[in-house]
Order: C-alpha cells, then sequence, then structure tokens
C-alpha cells in the first residue's frame, strides 16, 4: 500500500509529459513517503488503490470537476490518517493547523 501511494502522485506528476511538473515529485516524495511511513506504522490504513482508480478515471474521461472532487476526497483521507496518528508522534512537532 504504500509503494502505490507513492507511486500514484509520481505517475500524475508525469502524466502530461511537463518537465516541471515531473521535477516538483523531487520535492513532494520526501515528505509523501514519511507520511505514507508513520501513516503504515501507526495504522492499519485502508487501501489507496480505490481512492487513487477514482482519480484516475477522472482524468482519463477527462472530467476535471470529478477529478478535483475525487483529488480533494484523497486528500481529505491523508489528513484524516495524519489526524489517527499524531496522537502516537510523542515528542513530534506540532503541525500548525489549516488555514482556510
Amino acid at each position: 500500500a504504500a509503494e502505490a501511494d507513492a507511486a500514484f502522485p509520481r505517475a500524475l506528476l508525469a502524466a502530461p509529459g511537463n518537465e516541471l511538473l515531473e521535477r516538483l515529485e523531487l520535492l513532494l516524495e520526501p515528505g509523501l513517503r514519511e507520511r505514507d511511513r508513520l501513516v503504515h506504522t501507526h495504522l492499519a490504513a485502508a487501501d489507496p488503490v480505490p481512492s487513487h482508480r477514482a482519480v484516475l478515471t477522472a482524468v482519463r474521461e477527462r472530467d476535471a470537476p470529478r477529478a478535483q472532487l475525487a483529488m480533494l476526497e484523497l486528500l481529505a483521507k491523508a489528513s484524516d490518517d495524519f489526524g489517527l496518528i499524531e496522537p502516537h508522534l510523542k515528542g513530534a512537532p506540532e503541525v500548525p493547523a489549516a488555514r482556510s
């Protein structure tokens, strides 16, 4: 599951063939890997494939509103997962609340 979580954003960034987007993965991957390490160490994390599939299907069908909604749901799930493990992170720096 952790490898699927890491491979999915890499594939999305590479799909348009835009070198700038592909290089963005270099900035994102370390944070995503650490998040995955924490989540998969402390939780019986849900299978990420269905969430990834919802995004991928919408992108393939060129349905931008549905892709955006699916991605927002995926990000909300990631945030929820982190909220569940936060109590297990003794001594970890406090994560500031997201601004609305």
